[in-house]
């Protein structure tokens, strides 16, 4: 496993992403921030929109802001199930959040935080599983 986050590594990283989008005919976006929150790398495919992009840098940069994938973030406080235990992102006050699946950390051997990757472009469940199959490709460097 690599011990370091950079312009190398994040390249492989969102590589990785919009393969996997690619595979499934998905316009995709992906980004990869430090241990910050701030940007690395982004790439997004020709027919993705600008929105994917800021998308997928904000599920990065809210991943490390919490420590803890958005995916977790979405399920414990946003979700739609959790009636009036359900949080407002306005509350946080940070406009870049971003409480939604794909948003994943990227840790040492250790378990230092390192940065995240985030991805826009498919269903929650598409952008979760194409941020895993990348996190898995990191953690294996």
């Amino acid at each position: 496993m690599t011990e370091k986050l950079g312009l190398d590594e994040a390249r492989i990283i969102v590589d990785t992403m919009l393969a996997e989008g690619k595979k499934r005919g998905l316009n995709f976006a992906g980004a990869v921030t430090d241990a910050g929150g701030d940007l690395i790398h982004l790439s997004r495919m020709d027919n993705a929109s600008a929105l994917n992009a800021r998308m997928s840098f904000h599920k990065a940069y809210t991943a490390v802001k919490w420590k803890r994938n958005t995916r977790v973030i979405q399920d414990h406080l946003f979700a739609m199930s959790l009636g009036d235990d359900r949080r407002e992102i306005s509350w946080f006050c940070d406009p870049m959040y971003t409480p939604v699946w794909g948003g994943i950390l990227l840790k040492s051997s250790a378990g230092a935080i390192l940065g995240a990757l985030g991805q826009s472009g498919g269903t929650k469940e598409q952008d979760e599983e194409i941020g895993q199959i990348a996190a898995k490709v990191f953690a294996e460097m």
